[in-house]
């Protein structure tokens, strides 16, 4: 049952030693919004230690490293943007007391849980939470939270971007974020490896039903020749909503075990979360994702079949047979490295 802000609030001032728990791949987003948290808490003389499957992405750590961790017993577990066990990795088994959260069908169970689908950022969430403390939003809790909200709003361009969101952001600037700084370093300038990836990325594109339906792959020797760690491509899957006539675009990233990791984003009415959801995943209602227990290439076929039926009842006078699909652009390139599925 979903707690209020006020009851959460009250409720995170009962225990001492906190474990605050991010998802597997972290984003800004779940980085922020942990470390922010904790600072709050450690301003107020509770422990706390930020933990998480997978460690923290280098292009965070110039904030994080700044944070000590404190040495914890008999710990209350909080899960922060993480929207099942799944994707806590390996503290999924944990007893959750407190889940802080805003993805659609939200499956992790906790005592006290909060949880506002679709908003912007769960850094906006956050900031509620720590002045419902009465807990003083130090510049350095304001930059995790700000760099947070850029992140995940992507730059205030998000179908979820809401008057909250642009309020937040006002909000931390009056509280001493760098708004100059964390969006040029997080949201703007780019790296030659990431340039590089996209060359690859945009090779693999493959456009069917009249260009509404796109979707790519990554592969981990794309990661390898471009010279770029898998942290480092945060944002990445929205490289398909750059096409005018998008209404699905799909970005499947290739896993070490083999699996298939498939990134959708959608516009107008159609729903990414329903898309995801068929294959076990979800998140928001345009931006959602599902893992596939197939390599790269298979993924791509059944993520444009389920994306083709869905399009359909959308859009019934779209051609959308498999064999209107083409690669890399509608005037195909010479050069592309993925071969015809169809």
């Amino acid at each position: 049952m979903n707690t209020t802000i006020q009851e959460m609030a009250e409720k995170l001032r009962l225990y001492d030693n906190y474990a605050i728990v991010y998802h597997i791949r972290p984003d800004g987003d779940c980085i922020g919004s942990a470390y922010a948290l904790a600072l709050a808490l450690k301003s107020i003389g509770k422990t706390c230690a930020v933990l998480g499957s997978d460690p923290v992405p280098m292009a965070y750590r110039y904030m994080t490293d700044a944070v000590s961790q404190d040495n914890l017993r008999n710990l209350v577990y909080i899960s922060v943007d993480a929207m099942s066990p799944q994707r806590l990795g390996i503290y999924a088994e944990r007893p959750y007391t407190f889940c802080i959260d805003h993805h659609r069908n939200n499956s992790i169970d906790a005592a006290y849980k909060y949880v506002e689908e679709d908003c912007g950022a769960c850094s906006e969430i956050i900031l509620k939470l720590i002045r419902a403390m009465e807990i003083p939003v130090t510049p350095q809790m304001a930059n995790f939270l700000y760099m947070a909200l850029v992140m995940d709003t992507r730059c205030f361009q998000t179908y979820d971007t809401s008057a909250q969101s642009f309020e937040t952001a006002a909000a931390l600037a009056r509280l001493g974020a760098d708004v100059y700084g964390i969006g040029r370093r997080h949201a703007f300038i780019k790296s030659e490896a990431r340039f590089k990836l996209e060359e690859f990325l945009q090779k693999s594109l493959h456009f069917s039903c009249g260009g509404k339906l796109i979707t790519g792959i990554i592969l981990l020797k794309d990661l390898e020749t471009a010279g770029i760690a898998d942290s480092e491509i945060e944002g990445i899957n929205s490289y398909v909503e750059q096409y005018a006539d998008m209404k699905i675009g799909v970005t499947v990233r290739e896993l070490p075990d083999g699996r298939s990791r498939c990134s959708t984003r959608t516009s107008g009415n159609l729903s990414a979360n329903d898309i995801c959801a068929v294959h076990g995943g979800g998140g928001h209602f345009h931006a959602a994702v599902c893992e596939l227990p197939d390599p790269p290439e298979r993924a791509r076929i059944i993520m444009e079949e389920t994306c083709r039926q869905f399009l359909k009842e959308e859009e019934p006078s779209v051609s959308c047979s498999s064999e209107s699909a083409s690669y890399n652009s509608p005037l195909r390139r010479a050069g592309c490295r993925c071969p015809d599925i169809h």
